[in-house]
């Protein structure tokens, strides 16, 4: 096993992006030039987004609001992004201590899972590895060889 570390379907992962403070605001300064609502969209506001872009930021009102309300909007986008990954990576937890469960003691391969668990659009065995990984750490699964020398996931 590499030293690499193990891709999950935590924020922040490809795909996954968290959203910046930091960015927001650098977005929001190009109301500056004229270009106005940019900040919304980047905080999935897109709607808004699109009122303040063809409304110049509601008159400038609009773009003095947000220059308050930037940190709560971030703070909204990142938590709807956690809710949404951690149902997805609920799923996946259940699902492998599941198959654990029904394997018994003979145990499950990487194999195994990749071809009985209903994965999520986007998620390969490299995030499924990750999983496992968590899982092991947190001594949810047990790891070991079967008689052919393959690695196996038990339930401990």
């Amino acid at each position: 096993m590499s030293n690499r570390p193990l891709p999950s379907l935590r924020p922040g992962s490809p795909g996954q992006e968290r959203r910046s403070l930091a960015l927001s605001y650098l977005l929001w300064c190009l109301c500056l030039v004229g270009v106005c609502g940019l900040q919304r969209f980047y905080n999935r506001k897109p709607l808004s987004g699109l009122l303040w872009l063809f409304s110049f930021g509601l008159c400038g009102l609009g773009q003095l609001l947000d220059l308050l309300l930037l940190p709560t909007l971030v703070q909204q986008a990142n938590q709807a992004l956690q809710q949404e990954v951690g149902l997805d990576g609920l799923a996946i937890e259940r699902q492998l201590l599941a198959l654990a469960r029904r394997s018994g003691a003979r145990g499950f391969t990487l194999n195994d899972a990749v071809l009985e668990l209903q994965l999520p659009p986007g998620v390969d065995s490299t995030v499924l590895r990750a999983e496992i990984q968590r899982l092991l750490i947190g001594e949810l699964l047990d790891v070991g060889n079967d008689d052919r020398g393959r690695v196996v996931y038990r339930e401990p």
